[in-house]
């Protein structure tokens, strides 16, 4: 695995998510302020860096419309955009976050139109996104990139990451474990996330997904199965031992 790798699929991530777990459960009023705000923590650090990482997402996803050439990897990416956009504006619940710190309010036109802040919080709704993602998350973070190079078929060797993204689902899976066992066995007070626990490994699984992305705009071309093929011929050519002239 080349040194970048190494560095954006597990090092960048723990130094990430250690020092925000530390200072959540550190005791430490200020340093637990800056990862969970007493007066709203959807403005600490972890949800401001979900936003990042969302944004981010949406940018390179709008890059990619312009690189492939595929019109249904541009109708795919333009999606993954506006979908992108969508998962930004629940995150903020429509900017409910800043009119209640700057002004007191509680109003915005999305929760006048339909009486709640956002949709994934309305009835079961964000259980249920759950329980859809984190299967999916399996298998194409770490069952897929272990066991895809046995499928000798292009769209799913174009789909699937490489082995180092298993690295990324550890951390993602650990995100959500510590923190969680961490106050349900009482070793550390809650520091103020409370049912909310799992916004560690909410922003891990929004990088996992970032650096998935990235692989497939900026590091894969899709090739037909016949292109596949044209290329493993010109590799046996390419080696194919000289004979010798009597």
């Amino acid at each position: 695995m080349k040194s970048n790798k190494h560095f954006w699929y597990w090092m960048l991530p723990l130094m990430v998510i250690i020092p925000l777990i530390a200072m959540y459960f550190s005791g430490v009023k200020w340093a637990m302020e800056l990862v969970c705000p007493t007066v709203n923590w959807e403005l600490g650090i972890v949800e401001n860096l979900q936003l990042l990482v969302i944004l981010l997402i949406f940018a390179i996803s709008l890059m990619g419309i312009r690189r492939k050439d595929l019109k249904l990897e541009k109708f795919a990416l333009g999606f993954l955009a506006f979908f992108a956009l969508f998962v930004f504006l629940e995150e903020i619940d429509y900017g409910l976050h800043y009119v209640e710190y700057f002004k007191g309010e509680s109003n915005t036109l999305f929760r006048d139109v339909t009486g709640s802040k956002n949709l994934h919080n309305m009835g079961n709704n964000a259980r249920l996104f759950k329980r859809s993602i984190y299967p999916l998350m399996a298998l194409l973070f770490i069952i897929g990139p272990l066991y895809a190079h046995k499928i000798k078929h292009s769209l799913i060797q174009y789909l699937t990451p490489s082995k180092a993204i298993v690295f990324t689902a550890i951390i993602t899976i650990f995100s959500y474990l510590v923190p969680r066992l961490l106050v349900d066995w009482n070793i550390f007070p809650d520091g103020g996330f409370k049912r909310n626990i799992g916004e560690f490994s909410e922003l891990m699984v929004y990088y996992i997904f970032f650096v998935y992305l990235y692989e497939i705009i900026f590091e894969k071309r899709y090739l037909t199965r016949a292109q596949l093929d044209s290329i493993d011929q010109e590799e046996d050519l390419a080696y194919e031992p000289t004979q010798n002239i009597e």
